[in-house]
């Protein structure tokens, strides 16, 4: 037999095999599918669910801030002096009107003297210009010039007054002794800082919202502040900026904190909870939110006939260990347990937990 001949019957014989393999293998397959369907049917997957109720309550933007002082100045000189004493430490509570810093006298005192003696003198003029007036001895003219030059003196008395009472830096409000700017020997010129005094009653809490955002929160709300501690506290929303930052485009937003024991620091990191409309939500285990193909939070649940549904939810809040959701029915049966293991449209088997919440 010629190669020729060999590699034409290998060929057919090929051929041959290749078509009557394809129908049975196509039998087996399809009966595979039957097969698999039948089963499915009949072992469904098996998962845990809860039945939960929606409640009314005030939904919340969330978003992260942190503490601040609620005012805080710099304490400056009022007049040129080198500073004498510094009567405050770093860190001390202070009361309004208490002196901080004094600076030198210098020569004001005599100033003053020189300025009250002068005063005496013109006082005497003048009250000898009106008897010399009333005896026809000296003209209405002559007698208000000294009126003047009195009155003129009386002012330079009191102005000498304040320049040696300027020596004198005081708190403007009751809060803390921040921090000392200056230095004994030092010389302040007018508008040159001493020290740093805050006040940390009431605190506040701040933080940035979207241009999304903003027209949800209004002020005059009480609002929810979590710090970095794990410390609640409640406030009042004082302050909503009326103008976007330039370069992020969000707002400011501020809460006001009663803080009588000071225990609240400037600078904690906190997330800030800001009430916005009444909604209907569900209190629910975070532990039950999971995501589609999309990567939209949501839960899983079921309906009719076992079928399993996916819902898109947006969280408005918390309680403990609990979170509030929106975006589902009034009454649902969430799965709490398996939800990671099924898809929307698939029928399983389910078990109903106790829908109490600890």
């Amino acid at each position: 037999m010629g190669k020729t001949t060999k590699t034409a019957i290998a060929v057919l014989s090929f051929l041959v095999f290749w078509m009557l393999s394809g129908i049975f293998f196509s039998d087996t397959k399809n009966n595979a599918e039957i097969s698999l369907k039948i089963n499915n049917e009949e072992s469904l997957i098996n998962v845990k669910a809860k039945e939960f109720s929606s409640e009314s309550r005030l939904a919340s933007v969330i978003i992260q801030g942190r503490t601040e002082a609620n005012r805080g100045v710099l304490i400056s000189s009022e007049t040129n002096g080198i500073v004498q004493s510094i009567l405050a430490d770093k860190g001390d509570q202070v009361k309004k009107d208490q002196i901080i810093c004094k600076l030198s006298v210098d020569s004001r005192k005599a100033k003053l003297d020189e300025a009250e003696a002068l005063m005496r003198q013109k006082k005497l003029e003048w009250e000898a210009s009106k008897v010399l007036v009333e005896k026809g001895y000296r003209s209405q003219t002559k007698a208000a010039g000294s009126k003047a030059a009195f009155d003129a003196s009386k002012a330079l008395v009191i102005q000498m007054q304040n320049e040696l009472e300027n020596i004198y830096i005081r708190a403007p409000f009751d809060g803390f002794f921040n921090d000392n700017l200056s230095e004994v020997g030092d010389f302040l010129s007018i508008g040159m800082p001493c020290g740093h005094i805050i006040d940390y009653d009431p605190i506040l809490v701040t933080g940035q919202i979207s241009e999304q955002e903003i027209k949800k929160v209004k002020t005059g709300v009480i609002a929810k502040a979590t710090l970095s501690t794990g410390e609640k506290l409640d406030g009042l929303i004082s302050y909503i900026s009326k103008t976007a930052d330039k370069k992020t485009r969000t707002f400011r937003v501020e809460i006001k904190i009663d803080n009588p024991d000071f225990k609240i620091k400037d600078g904690m990191t906190a997330e800030l909870f800001l009430p916005t409309q009444k909604v209907r939500a569900h209190l629910i285990p975070p532990s039950s939110l999971t995501l589609d193909r999309d990567g939209k939070i949501g839960i899983r649940h079921i309906v009719s006939n076992n079928k399993v549904v996916f819902s898109s939810v947006e969280i408005v809040g918390d309680k403990g260990e609990l979170v509030w959701v929106t975006g589902l029915p009034d009454k649902v049966t969430i799965i709490t347990v398996g939800q990671e293991f099924v898809i929307e449209g698939q029928k399983v088997n389910y078990t109903l937990e106790s829908s109490k919440i600890d």
